[in-house]
């Protein structure tokens, strides 16, 4: 039908795929509209750059008008309210109909979810996160440094392991690893869960090689700044003189006050389609990325269920089939894309080297992730795809 109007919510990695996608296949009438509250585009894999100073904001950011094809508005606004029944979005500028919705707003950080952390603890999954923690790290001296991973689930599972890795080798290069003990408290069993006991067990292997502690099943209940102590649910303590931190996760409060989560907190949608599944919206909302919840088909326990981690290549899919969704219900046709569950990343491991691990989610008996021994040329294919995110269209 013309004259129709698509609205993307988030200018991240789904909802500029879906955006690009959509413009590339949907009638030339049909209008495209992205909201994004800032204007430049970041590679989440780049803050571990910016923490150790090797890279700047700039340097992993681009406009986001750059990246999105000719055609597609950009609207520099924060949503404030969704309104699914009247195909509504208010922003503090004005409202956007919509005849189709695309949620693509990621997952925000609350360090109010454990008492005291936001008071004790850096956290490098932001980007003004990781700019504070540069200089602390230049000035550290020496001692223990804890990470803490406060909620499953949370963006980019390998982050923080990669992190302890690249700041063991940053430490090594400084002359302070004799001094320096670094220790990870999760609340996971494993590292990377959902990719599986090899992975988990590789990561554990690369941590151990480099003295670096790891405590599973470690759920904190609070924080004290003054002491520099973590209180766990099981009633031990670890202290630190540097604390950084994986804040819990949330779905973003437009989304929560839209009444679009279910009881995992994110928004449930069709894992092919990225339909949202938990409100009476006729087929014309979707959803991408770090917001939604996707169930696994299978287990590597049978009373453990499984859901899809929260990574941009994930998001960069979901945008796309979204695109094909669309395009294919303004034209009347069968959709000709969907979501098969196939993914990647990467973790740097320190010295130019890197893994990269492919992932099959919707295996059974349960995912299936391949790796290879880390090395300079996995790295460099790390170094090309951030790149090529960055890279504007022609």
């Amino acid at each position: 039908m013309s004259g129709e109007t698509t609205v993307i919510l988030g200018g991240g990695f789904g909802g500029i795929a879906a955006a690009n996608t959509l413009r590339r296949l949907a009638p030339k009438d049909h209008a495209i509209v992205v909201v994004d509250r800032a204007p430049r585009f970041s590679v989440g894999a780049g803050k571990t750059w910016i923490m150790l100073g090797e890279r700047t904001f700039e340097e992993i950011s681009q406009n986001r008008t750059a990246l999105l094809e000719p055609g597609v508005r950009f609207l520099q606004l924060d949503a404030t309210a969704i309104d699914i029944a009247h195909r509504k979005v208010a922003t503090r500028a004005e409202t956007l109909a919509w005849d189709y919705l695309v949620i693509a707003l990621g997952a925000d950080v609350n360090e109010a979810g454990v008492p005291g952390l936001a008071e004790a603890a850096h956290t490098f999954y932001t980007v003004a996160g990781a700019e504070r923690l540069k200089p602390v790290l230049d000035e550290f001296a020496g001692g223990e440094v804890a990470f803490l991973i406060a909620k499953t689930p949370f963006k980019c599972p390998p982050a923080p392991y990669e992190a302890a890795m690249l700041l063991h080798h940053a430490f090594e290069r400084r002359g302070l690893r004799a001094r320096t003990r670094i220790a990870i408290y999760t609340v996971e069993g494993a590292p990377m869960a959902t990719a599986g006991p090899e992975m988990g067990n590789h990561i554990k292997a690369e941590l151990a090689q480099r003295g670096i502690a790891f405590h599973p099943q470690k759920r904190p209940v609070r924080v004290d700044a003054g002491a520099r102590r973590i209180a766990f649910e099981d009633g031990t303590e670890a202290g630190y003189d540097l604390l950084i931190a994986v804040p819990p996760h949330e779905a973003p409060k437009v989304v929560r006050d839209a009444g679009l989560v279910n009881a995992s907190g994110w928004i449930p949608v069709d894992p092919q389609t990225l339909e949202v599944k938990s409100a009476d919206t006729g087929g014309r909302v979707y959803a991408a990325g770090d917001v939604v919840v996707v169930p696994l088909p299978g287990r590597y326990k049978p009373d453990l269920p499984l859901v899809l981690p929260k990574a941009g290549v994930f998001a960069q899919q979901h945008g796309e089939v979204i695109g094909h969704q669309i395009a294919a219900r303004l034209k009347g046709t069968a959709p000709d894309a969907s979501f098969g569950g196939f993914g990647y990343c990467y973790l740097e491991t320190g010295g130019g080297r890197a893994v990269k691990a492919d992932g099959a989610f919707f295996e059974l008996p349960h995912p299936v992730m391949r790796k290879q021994p880390p090395d300079e040329a996995q790295m460099r294919d790390k170094l090309d795809w951030v790149a090529r995110q960055l890279r504007p269209r022609t």
